[in-house]
C-alpha cells in the first residue's frame, strides 16, 4: 500500500470489537480490520467459531482475541467491552453485526419469536452502540462505531421477515440518533445496508432459487453480494479516511434497490 493510502485506511493501533463475527459478514469484517493493523475482538455466541476466525487471524500474524457472549444482553456486552480493553489494550472501533433472520409469515409470528428478533437485531445493537459510547467517552480519544442494517429495512422485498425489516429500519434511526449525541465526544456513528450476500446463512435460499434471479435482480454486477464489499466498506467507514462522516447509511446492494 503506498505511504500515504496507509495514512488513510490503515488501523495500525486500534483495537475493534465485532460483533456476530463466527461466520459470514462478520468474519470478512475482522479478517479485514487485522489486515489494515487492527488488533480484532471476534465475538459470537458460538465460541468453536469465533475462535477459529481469531485463530485464522493470528496464523497470519495478526493479534486478535475470541470472546463468547449473548449480544442481546447488557451484562454479555459490558463484559464483552472489558475483555476487550483488558486484553487488547482499549477500543477505537466497534461493529455491531450480530442478528439473525428467521423467516415466517407475518401473521403467523409469536410473541416469543418477535421478541428474539427484536432483542438481538435492535435492542443488542442499541446496547452496543450505548456500551462502546460510554468506553469511548471514558477513554477520551473519540472512535467509530458501525451498525449492520439491511435493505430490507429501506423496502421490504420478500415476505416472511416483517420483524427483521423493523428492526433494521430502527437500526439505521439508531445509527443518526447515536450519531448525533456522541458527535461532542468525537465518536463517529454509520450503518452499512447490504442487500443480499453471499454467505453459509444466505446460500441454502440462493442454491433453491428462493431470493430470486440475481442476473434479473442486480444491474450492477448481476450477482449477489460477497461478504468481504461489505467489510471492505466497513473498513472505509472505520478509518482516517472518513474522518468527517457521521450518522449515515451506506447500501451495498450491486443496484438492487434500484429496480
Amino acid at each position: 500500500m503506498a505511504k500515504g493510502l496507509d495514512k488513510k485506511f490503515g488501523l495500525d493501533g486500534k483495537v475493534a470489537v465485532v460483533t456476530g463475527a463466527g461466520a459470514g459478514i462478520g468474519r470478512a469484517v475482522c479478517l479485514c480490520l487485522a489486515e489494515a493493523g487492527a488488533a480484532v475482538a471476534v465475538q459470537d455466541l458460538n465460541g468453536k467459531s469465533a475462535a477459529a476466525v481469531a485463530k485464522e487471524i493470528q496464523g497470519a500474524g495478526g493479534k486478535a482475541i475470541s470472546i463468547v457472549g449473548d449480544a442481546s444482553q447488557a451484562k454479555s456486552i459490558d463484559a464483552m467491552y472489558q475483555q476487550a480493553v483488558d486484553e487488547l489494550g482499549g477500543l477505537d472501533i466497534t461493529v455491531n453485526n450480530a442478528g439473525i433472520y428467521p423467516f415466517t409469515d407475518f401473521l403467523e409470528i409469536d410473541e416469543k419469536e418477535l421478541d428474539k428478533v427484536f432483542d438481538l437485531n435492535l435492542r443488542g445493537s442499541f446496547l452496543a452502540t450505548q456500551r462502546a459510547g460510554k468506553f469511548m467517552s471514558r477513554a477520551g480519544k473519540g472512535g467509530r462505531i458501525v451498525n449492520v442494517a439491511s435493505v430490507q429495512g429501506l423496502r421490504p422485498t420478500a415476505p416472511g421477515v416483517s420483524h427483521y425489516n423493523v428492526t433494521k429500519a430502527g437500526v439505521m434511526m439508531l445509527t443518526k440518533s447515536a450519531a448525533l449525541e456522541l458527535a461532542p465526544a468525537g465518536i463517529g456513528v454509520n450503518c452499512v445496508a447490504p442487500g443480499v450476500i453471499q454467505t453459509s446463512g444466505t446460500q441454502p435460499l440462493i442454491d433453491t432459487d428462493s431470493l430470486g434471479n440475481p442476473a434479473e435482480l442486480v444491474p450492477y454486477g448481476e450477482r449477489w453480494g460477497r461478504a468481504e464489499e461489505v467489510a471492505d466498506t466497513i473498513l472505509f467507514l472505520v478509518s482516517p479516511a472518513a474522518s468527517y462522516i457521521t450518522g449515515e447509511t451506506i447500501i451495498i446492494d450491486g443496484g438492487y434497490l434500484l429496480k
